[in-house]
């Protein structure tokens, strides 16, 4: 028995819709596996950045509360 197929102006715009969603998606995914990729790299950056940010703040003169925990109270002289 012959099956005869015929492309109606329905079936054509339906294969058009499937294939543009096809495209979408495809494109979609795409930009999330690309987001994955970049993530690590993003994350990352931070961490070297704070390195310079952290020597920065070591070369500065330590604060008077730091400066009386790290070294003993010395004793206090009543000369009058």
């Amino acid at each position: 028995m012959p099956y005869v197929f015929s492309m109606t102006a329905r079936m054509a715009t339906i294969a058009a819709c499937c294939i543009l969603l096809l495209c979408v998606l495809l494109f979609l995914l795409g930009v999330e596996i690309g987001a994955r990729y970049a993530a690590p790299a993003a994350s990352a950056a931070p961490v070297a950045s704070a390195a310079p940010a952290a020597a920065a703040v070591s070369d500065r003169a330590p604060l008077p509360a730091s400066a009386d925990a790290a070294t003993p109270a010395a004793p206090a002289s009543n000369a009058s």
